[in-house]
């Protein structure tokens, strides 16, 4: 009898200590993947969140606000987000420009869908024609992140400098001897701005601080342009 009992203890000790498995097939391993399906909108290094699961088409976080101004598609300023707060920004506005979602400062109405042509000083935005002065100061800048990641040579505080062109409208935004964009000066509201590398047409609004600063956003990233306004 007190064999059959030691047996017995083995027994169930035995199921106690089982650790059971459940196989996991590849569709459900890739579902926990959590990165964006295809029909996803910008994968996760583009403004996306890890524990998102996916990135919102339009480009937006959770609670509407912007996600990283990572090249979130548009037709009109209307299927933009609402821009979140931003420092020394007032208020701040969408701006669907040449497709993509912009941000601007100190705006004050709802927003406004414009298209540049690339070399061009002038912007048009509503049917209305704008076009920037072409009157830059030489500056330097360091570019802080605002908004998203900004891709190379954008992605570090290395100085950028600003260089009138002699003959031409605008300044060339320098970096080791190479244009790295054009500055083409005021609109009536902001300045517009030319950077290939962020995905071409930006919108730099003038921040009210002691130093010179402008927030710059472009398709890839917002950034603050501290040095030049």
């Amino acid at each position: 009898m007190a064999f059959r009992r030691l047996a017995l203890l083995v027994v169930v000790s035995s199921l106690g200590a089982c650790q059971c498995f459940v196989p996991v097939s590849e569709d459900d391993a890739g579902a926990r993947d959590a990165g964006p399906t295809a029909d996803a909108g910008p994968s996760s290094d583009a403004g996306g969140t890890s524990d998102a699961g996916s990135t919102p088409d339009a480009g937006t976080t959770s609670d509407g606000g912007v996600d990283g101004g990572a090249f979130a598609q548009c037709q009109t300023y209307q299927d933009c987000p609402t821009p979140a707060a931003l420092p020394f920004c007032g208020q701040a506005r969408s701006a669907c420009v040449n497709g993509y979602c912009l941000i601007e400062c100190g705006a004050p109405d709802a927003g406004r869908t414009c298209t540049h042509d690339a070399g061009q000083e002038c912007l048009t935005c509503d049917g209305q024609r704008d076009c920037a002065s072409c009157n830059v100061f030489r500056c330097r800048f360091d570019p802080q992140p605002l908004v998203g990641m900004c891709p190379p040579p954008f992605d570090d505080f290395q100085a950028f400098f600003v260089e009138p062109f002699s003959g031409r409208c605008g300044a060339g935004i320098l970096r080791d001897g190479g244009l790295e964009g054009v500055w083409y000066g005021a609109l009536s509201q902001g300045r517009l701005i030319e950077i290939p590398a962020l995905g071409g047409t930006c919108l730099a609004s003038g921040l009210a601080t002691q130093i010179p600063r402008a927030v710059v956003s472009c398709p890839a990233c917002t950034f603050v342009s501290e040095g030049c306004e």
